[in-house]
C-alpha cells in the first residue's frame, strides 16, 4: 500500500511540475512583444530601411482614358490645410482630429459627396483609445538633489503616457533594478524587450517623436546627447511628471462620404487615414507624407468622381481615423458595410508623393484581380506583398484591397527617415504628382470600378 501511495504522490508530483512549467511559459510568451509595440519602440533614427520589393509590370491591360474638364481645389489646398498646427498633428481623437475631421465633412459636402445611408451622418463614430495633447515636465537632478528643469522640444521629448507619473529614477539596464521602480530603462545600451518599459533614449530632440502611444504601453522618453552624457555620471537621475494623456474608453470618428452608382450591389471604397503622430511641446509632426497626401489625393478624386454622369457601382470614400489602434477605423467601416453589398473592391491610399519617387501598387497574389487592374490601368509598377495598413479590414470573402504607395517609403533612407517628425512636412511633395493620379484613379473608377473580384479563363 505504501508502495501505491508513494507512487502516486510522485505522478502527482510530476503533473504539478510540468503545469508550472506550463504556466511560467505562457507567462513568458505573454511577455514577449508584438510585431507593432516593437515597431512603435524603434528610434526612428535607428530603424533601417527595408530591402527594396521586386517591381512588376502587368501586361495587357490598357491605361485607363484621361478625363476632360476641370475641378476646384488641388492636392497642395487639403494637404497643407491638414499640417496646420492648429490641428495638432491630428493624434487620434485629440481636440485636434477632431477639428479635421470637421474640415474634412465640410470638403466632402461641398464637392458634392453624399452621406452613406447606413450612417445618416459624414462620421462614423467608434470606441476606441484616444489621445490628448498634454504637457509634460522634466527635471536634472544633481547628488546634492538639485533640480535643473529641462526645456521640452529642446531637451527632451515624450510619448503620451497611459498613466500619470511623478517619478525620480536613474538609468539602468537591470531587470532587477528597474522592476523595483526606482529606474527607467537605458535603451540606448539595450533596446530589445522595450516595449512594455518606461524607457529612454537619446537622438535629435528636434526632428521629434510620435506622440501616439497605441498599444498603451509606458512612455518612451528621447533626451538630447548633452542631457545623457548628465544622466551616465554618478548620481544622476531624471525626475519626470507626466500627465495620463490616454482615454482607454474613448471613441474616434471616421469621415465618411458616398456616390451611389448604377450597381448597388458592388461598391468601391477609396480610404486613407487622417491621423496622425501628433504633437508634443512645441514640436509639431505634420504627417504630410503620412497620411495628409492619401487623404488629400482621395478628395481629389471624390471631386473628379462627383461630377461624372454615372458611376459604374457605389463609391465610398472614407477618411479612416486611429490606423494604428487595435480598435480602427477601417474595422468599423468594413463591418458596417460588408453585409451591403455583394461585392466591395478597396483601394488604401498611403504615403504618395515623395518627390522623385515612383508611385507602386502593393498586394499579394491573393489580390491579384484587382492588383493589376489597378497596376495597368493607372501605368504603375506593382510588388506582390501587402502593406498591413487599413487595407487589411477589407481581406474578407466577397471583398478585395490593395495599396496606392511609394515603395520608397519602406526603401529609401531619406524618405523612411521622416516618418513621424517635425520633417514630415508638406514641401517634401510632388503635387502635380498627386493630381495627376487623382485624376487617374476617378478614371479607373469609371471604367473598371464594377469588374468582378476573380477573373475566370475561358476555354475554346
Amino acid at each position: 500500500m505504501k508502495k501505491i501511495w508513494c507512487l502516486m504522490l510522485a505522478v502527482s508530483l510530476v503533473f504539478s511540475m510540468t503545469a508550472c512549467q506550463q504556466e511560467e511559459m505562457v507567462q513568458k510568451e505573454t511577455e514577449q512583444e508584438t510585431p507593432a509595440e516593437i515597431q512603435e519602440n524603434t528610434p526612428e533614427e535607428t530603424k533601417p530601411p527595408q530591402q527594396k520589393n521586386e517591381l512588376l509590370w502587368t501586361t495587357g491591360i490598357d491605361p485607363v482614358q484621361e478625363i476632360s474638364g476641370t475641378v476646384e481645389g488641388t492636392t497642395e489646398t487639403y494637404v497643407r490645410e491638414l499640417t496646420d498646427p492648429k490641428y495638432q498633428g491630428r493624434i487620434g481623437g485629440s481636440e485636434g482630429n477632431r477639428a479635421a475631421a470637421d474640415y474634412l465633412a465640410k470638403e466632402f459636402e461641398r464637392i458634392g459627396l453624399q452621406q452613406l445611408p447606413e450612417l445618416g451622418s459624414w462620421k462614423q463614430s467608434y470606441q476606441t483609445n484616444v489621445v490628448s495633447i498634454l504637457p509634460g515636465e522634466a527635471w536634472i537632478v544633481a547628488p546634492d538633489q538639485t533640480q535643473t528643469p529641462l526645456e521640452l522640444g529642446k531637451d527632451w521629448v515624450f510619448r503620451a503616457s497611459p498613466e500619470e507619473l511623478d517619478v525620480t529614477v536613474s538609468l539602468t539596464t537591470d531587470p532587477s533594478v528597474y522592476n523595483e521602480g526606482k529606474a527607467i530603462w537605458d535603451a540606448n545600451v539595450e533596446s530589445k524587450g522595450i516595449a512594455r518599459k518606461l524607457n529612454l533614449t537619446t537622438g535629435e530632440v528636434s526632428a521629434g517623436m510620435a506622440y501616439t502611444n497605441p498599444s498603451g504601453n509606458p512612455s518612451r522618453i528621447l533626451v538630447s546627447e548633452e542631457v545623457y552624457a548628465q544622466l551616465k555620471q554618478p548620481g544622476y537621475q531624471i525626475h519626470l511628471k507626466l500627465p495620463d494623456a490616454i482615454n482607454e474608453e474613448g471613441s474616434a470618428e471616421n469621415v465618411v462620404g458616398y456616390l451611389p452608382g448604377k450597381d448597388h450591389t458592388k461598391a468601391v471604397v477609396l480610404g486613407a487615414n487622417f491621423d496622425g503622430p501628433g504633437q508634443c511641446g512645441p514640436l509639431l509632426m505634420p504627417g504630410a507624407y503620412n497620411n495628409a497626401s492619401g487623404v488629400a489625393t482621395m478628395i481629389q478624386t471624390a471631386a473628379w468622381l462627383a461630377q461624372s454622369d454615372e458611376l459604374p457601382c457605389d463609391v465610398i470614400f472614407a477618411a479612416f481615423n486611429t490606423e494604428d489602434n487595435t480598435e480602427n477605423g477601417s474595422d468599423a467601416l468594413s463591418k458596417l458595410i460588408e453585409g451591403q453589398y455583394e461585392q466591395i473592391r478597396m483601394v488604401n491610399l498611403k504615403c504618395i508623393g515623395w518627390k522623385g519617387q515612383p508611385l507602386t501598387i502593393y498586394g499579394k497574389n491573393s489580390e491579384a484581380v484587382l492588383r493589376n487592374s489597378l497596376a495597368g490601368g493607372l501605368g504603375l509598377q506593382y510588388a506582390d506583398r501587402d502593406l498591413g495598413a487599413d487595407e487589411k479590414a477589407f481581406y474578407e470573402e466577397k471583398m478585395s484591397a490593395v495599396v496606392l504607395f511609394q515603395d520608397a517609403c519602406l526603401t529609401n533612407p531619406e524618405t523612411n527617415s521622416i516618418l513621424n517628425t517635425t520633417r514630415d512636412t508638406a514641401d517634401n511633395l510632388d503635387f502635380t504628382m498627386l493630381d495627376d493620379i487623382a485624376k487617374k484613379l476617378a478614371a479607373w473608377v469609371i471604367e473598371c470600378g464594377d469588374e468582378p473580384l476573380d477573373s475566370y479563363a475561358v476555354y475554346w
